[in-house]
């Protein structure tokens, strides 16, 4: 059975990301390990760019915090989904701390520059924006996934919901359940 970390970057307890998470829980109750995230209750601190992981050739970081304990789940798991809001054109802050805190994956001794135990996983994103340009938030969010390689994963996918702003209105939008289906079914194959 798979290993799946729902990683999820909202702080509106009954918004969309929320909303998503259970229904994708859902569907994969029996058809995975599931292990969700709520990234922004966490203490997840901003890189130090201190390079102290590159001196272990294993996964770690000399933080202590909330990232620093997930660095198994993140190296062990077969997949992650990443749900969460366009805040800003962007990630959300707590998120964005999230990507940048895998730099404790990469090792520059390596030809992929990777120190992560398997480099076949699979990332997804699922973003939920109110306004503006949806490919561009959709350029955004596959060229930060890409930043995820360096933690072994290696295939990504994501779909940006447009005129998503409304706590729970994901709910009411066939299309973007039936994408976000189609993103677990991505996931699990």
């Amino acid at each position: 059975m798979k290993k799946i970390l729902i990683v999820n970057g909202s702080k509106r307890l009954k918004g969309n990301s929320y909303a998503l998470e259970a229904h994708i829980v859902k569907q994969l109750k029996g058809r995975a390990e599931v292990i969700c995230l709520d990234i922004a209750k966490k203490d997840v601190r901003p890189c130090l760019a201190c390079d102290a992981c590159k001196q272990q050739h294993i996964p770690n970081c000399i933080q202590k915090d909330d990232f620093t304990a997930l660095i198994p789940e993140i190296d062990n798991c077969d997949a992650m989904l990443l749900l969460a809001p366009v805040h800003w054109d962007q990630l959300p802050a707590q998120l964005k701390a999230f990507l940048d805190r895998t730099y404790s994956f990469m090792d520059f001794t390596q030809l992929d520059f990777s120190m992560a135990t398997r480099k076949d996983k699979k990332i997804a994103a699922f973003l939920c924006s109110g306004f503006g340009p949806v490919p561009v938030y959709t350029q955004m969010a596959e060229a930060n996934l890409k930043l995820f390689a360096t933690a072994g994963f290696r295939n990504s996918m994501a779909h940006v919901a447009g005129d998503a702003n409304v706590p729970g209105s994901i709910m009411e939008k066939p299309e973007e359940l039936k994408a976000a289906d189609e993103m677990v079914e991505w996931l699990l194959a």
